[in-house]
């Protein structure tokens, strides 16, 4: 009761009470603004305030530890344990940032995020201003920001990458270099913090290598997340706590606020792990009436300046997108990420996350643990350890709120992998809590082999041997990790990738790329612009765009242009398939490149040439084919050609309107060619008008007809249109296979579809569309019963559009077991017509046999048709 009396007794102290007060109104009128019209005062310095306060506080905690720096040697020095911990930590630690240097690829696994960071630094840098720079042109050493907004991602990483710039460059790959390096830092601030809050060497062992041997920990610090910094700053923030904590004075209260208040620049939650450094702060800090107290807030508040004026800014924004709201799913959420997090392997013995299931369970056991030590010493102990366990208890349980507002304001599902990435805000305690049961375990196994103090020698031994064991377990992994299994289903990232890599195949010059996520290429110092700007432009200032970087700019069809559900429903996406498609009808473009990134999208790659001097909706427009009978006592004609009267043919006719609208200058060089079943019927120049092609009946086959209207531009040999028109002739009896029922039929995956692929969607081989056939899956087995009634069988095989991975495939049409004929081996982008003669044949099979993996093996039969 005295010590409560004599902490609010200092707290009463006015300069006290003014630093609380100034303190307090900071945050306070922070967040007021937006909601009493000032919405654009904190937007404006939310962009320009960061910066300056980022290299005051550098700055600052430079001065402070320069000053301090004799201080703070002779304290480590009194803190550090035993020889033989310091010497195996630090070989452990080797081993573990080794093993993720050359076996984990550098490469980015939460790519937006990752890029908004290097897009603010790289606006930092240039211009000096905080917000994400979303297009933009590097020019004359300048960037040239023709589009910006506001970052609802905290600065603080961004403010190291332009640290760091004059030094290493403004390409920024060297930031893949510098997250390794914080990796055996973090480890090591790990191990030191919890020596000096616990004096527990054994503990803090453990609590760090638990920590670093996690496959997500390890595969985030090869990447450019700022999650690594996190748990390098958590490390670092409770190192200096405990030195601040021992040394109580002035300079001491002031770097840890500096170092806390850049702590909270990782993430917008961060600020709620200030709750249980204050609680546990304020005896040392109301010890005495002294400027320790107000001097500590208010830097802590203004220092955190920057991340309260992003939270301000987006407060009430939506996070979350799909179908998913993410507030109330907080206690849903910890039940799926647990049974996300212990998964079993899979078959083949890989890891189905980057999580180890037996971590979760001693952090489980270990959980127990501490709960019941925290009671047993608070009832049964004595001295000044007796509420040591509990007081640990409260700090981990303050600590995290911030995990409460991670999952509560955000999808905190694991299951989208994305997400796995917050579980880096837990694994520090989850691996300090874990550690617990394994170095009391360790301890008492070493006394019970010792009648009298145990023998450091064999302490030192059972814990190198327990460590070997945990350390072999991950490093087991090694495939997984040089696999990628961490994100390797984000199509974004594998996307990013593929183009960094062939990005890096070309030499170097300036580039500009037209991408639907231009601050991607903006973080890494190359121009880029948003699809609609490009459009927007005026042809005069396209080429100028294009002279200016000697023909190299470039148009990127990606993710987001492709409409199909390539995300989780709870993910934050925005597909764009409208805006590209009519970027690249108005758009004159050359291919030079396709990545396949998953099994229903590619990476286009298209040299930009710009706008079009025609109109492509206007080029031809394709009526459906109308079928005239003739009269019974008519004669029959050999040939009917377009300018034949209709209203004068003696023989069934099949028109077919066109239209030929287009009137630019460019029609002069191009040519129309109409072709049945690849027989070219029309080879003319290309004439404005309204059309018709008129077919007599006699010129077509049994069964389908394929019309084919081809616009060519001469002068470039390029194909400007190739439009089909399908057409059943059922003259003779002739039938599509898709009106008879099959007798049997087998497939690798999915169910049998008539006139729809196995997706359900309208059949596309090739880029052609077909409205009749079989959609099925490879390996596939369809058998009709003839009985003998028809001559001959045709159909056009082919792999469907809406999924491009297969390894290949062949076809193989059987008569009573026999194979009448066969494809080669083919892949996505060719088709097969396949004529067969079925004379007598009982039994019709087809047949489709994936060349490898059965993955992605649509197979279309389009236009199967029996004729007697």
């Amino acid at each position: 009761m005295n010590s409560l009396k004599k902490l609010l007794k200092n707290l009463a102290h006015g300069g006290t009470i003014v630093g609380l007060i100034v303190a307090i109104i900071i945050p306070f009128l922070i967040y007021l603004g937006p909601n009493v019209g000032h919405k654009s005062t904190i937007q404006m310095l939310d962009l320009k305030l960061p910066m300056p306060l980022f290299l005051v506080q550098l700055a600052a905690g430079i001065a402070l530890l320069v000053m301090l720096h004799k201080d703070l040697r002779d304290w480590l020095k009194s803190i550090l344990p035993a020889k033989p911990y310091c010497i195996a930590i630090l070989v452990f630690t080797a081993a573990i940032t080794i093993f993720a240097g050359t076996q984990i690829e550098a490469r980015h696994r939460v790519q937006s995020d990752e890029s908004i960071f290097l897009s603010v630094a790289q606006n930092m840098f240039y211009n000096q201003e905080s917000g994400t720079c979303n297009q933009g042109y590097f020019e004359n050493g300048s960037l040239n920001c023709i589009a910006k907004s506001n970052s609802f991602k905290t600065k603080g990483l961004a403010f190291l990458y332009l640290i760091g710039m004059p030094f290493l460059g403004t390409d920024l790959h060297w930031i893949f270099n510098m997250e390794l390096a914080m990796l055996p830092l973090a480890i090591l601030l790990m191990f030191l913090a919890v020596v000096a809050w616990t004096r527990q060497p054994l503990l803090a062992f453990f609590a760090s290598l638990l920590m670093a041997l996690q496959p997500t920990v390890l595969f985030q610090f090869r990447a450019m997340s700022v999650e690594p910094l996190y748990i390098f700053l958590s490390a670092l923030a409770l190192l200096v706590f405990k030195w601040t904590y021992d040394r109580n004075t002035i300079k001491h209260w002031a770097i840890l606020a500096l170092v806390l208040a850049f702590f909270a620049q990782t993430r917008q939650e961060t600020v709620f792990c200030f709750a249980p450094f204050i609680l546990f702060a304020l005896p040392k800090l109301l010890d005495s009436k002294s400027a320790k107290c107000p001097t500590f807030f208010v830097i802590l508040s203004v220092f955190s300046t920057p991340v309260l004026l992003t939270i301000s800014y987006f407060q009430g924004f939506g996070f979350q997108g799909g179908e998913f709201s993410a507030h109330g799913h907080f206690l849903e959420d910890l039940v799926k990420n647990w049974q996300e997090m212990t998964l079993p392997l899979k078959e083949n013995g890989e890891l189905t996350n980057p999580f180890l299931t037996y971590f979760n369970y001693l952090f489980a056991v270990g959980g127990i643990y501490l709960l019941c030590r925290a009671v047993w010493d608070s009832v049964k102990g004595s001295g000044e350890s007796r509420y040591f366990y509990l007081k640990m208890l409260a700090f981990l349980l303050l600590y995290h709120i911030q995990t409460y507002m991670i999952l509560e304001n955000v999808s905190g599902d694991f299951g989208i992998q994305i997400n796995q990435r917050y579980s880096l805000v837990m694994i520090p305690s989850m691996a300090f809590v874990a550690a617990l049961p394994i170095a009391h375990l360790i301890q008492a196994l070493a006394n019970s082999l010792s009648d009298k103090k145990p023998s450091p020698v064999t302490l030192i031994a059972i814990m190198i041997l327990v460590a070997l064991g945990f350390t072999g377990w991950t490093f087991h992994y090694k495939a997984d990790f040089n696999n990628n299994i961490m994100y390797n289903r984000n199509h974004l990232t594998v996307e990013e990738h593929s183009i960094l890599e062939w990005l890096g195949e070309l030499p170097k010059k300036p580039r500009m790329f037209i991408y639907g996520r231009p601050w991607h290429f903006v973080g890494y110092g190359i121009s880029s612009i948003h699809y609609d700007r490009a459009r927007n432009l005026s042809s005069e200032d396209m080429q100028k765009l294009i002279d200016r970087y000697q023909g190299e700019v470039y148009y990127i069809r990606g993710l987001d242009c492709w409409d199909s559900k390539t995300y989780h429903k709870k993910a934050v996406e925005h597909r764009i398939p409208t805006t590209c498609d009519v970027f690249e009808r108005e758009m004159e473009m050359d291919g030079i490149k396709n990545i396949l990134i998953t099994n229903n999208y590619w990476v286009q790659i298209a040299k930009f040439n710009g706008r079009k001097n025609y109109n492509t909706q206007k080029i031809i427009d394709v009526q459906e084919p109308k079928l005239t009978e003739a009269q019974p006592a008519e004669k029959n004609l050999n040939e009917v050609d377009e300018n034949t009267d209709v209203n004068k043919v003696v023989t069934d006719t099949l028109s077919i309107s066109y239209s030929l609208k287009e009137s630019s200058e460019a029609i002069a060089n191009w040519e129309l060619i109409i072709t049945l079943n690849n027989k070219i019927m029309i080879r003319k120049p290309y004439q404005l008008g309204e059309f018709q092609q008129v077919t007599s009946t006699e010129a077509l086959q049994p069964g389908f007809n394929q019309f084919r209207f081809i616009v060519n531009d001469t002068s470039k040999q390029k194909k400007l249109v190739d439009k089909v028109i399908n057409y059943m002739n059922k003259e003779g009896g002739a039938i599509p296979l898709t009106e008879l029922n099959y007798e049997s039929h087998q497939q690798g995956w999915g169910n049998l579809h008539f006139n729809t692929s196995i997706e359900g969607k309208k059949m596309t081989v090739d880029g052609q569309n077909y409205d009749s056939g079989l959609g099925t899956h490879s390996p596939s087995q369809t058998t009709y019963d003839v009985g003998g009634k028809y001559s001959l069988f045709r159909t056009t095989v082919g792999l469907d559009d809406e999924s491009l991975c297969s390894d290949g495939v062949f076809v193989e049409i059987e008569g009573d077991g026999k194979v009448l004929n066969s494809t080669p081996v083919f892949t996505n982008g060719t088709a097969h017509t396949l004529t067969v003669r079925i004379e007598g044949v009982q039994k019709l099979t087809l047949k489709s046999t994936p060349k490898g993996s059965k993955d992605c093996t649509h197979v279309d039969f389009v236009n199967a048709v029996l004729i007697p």
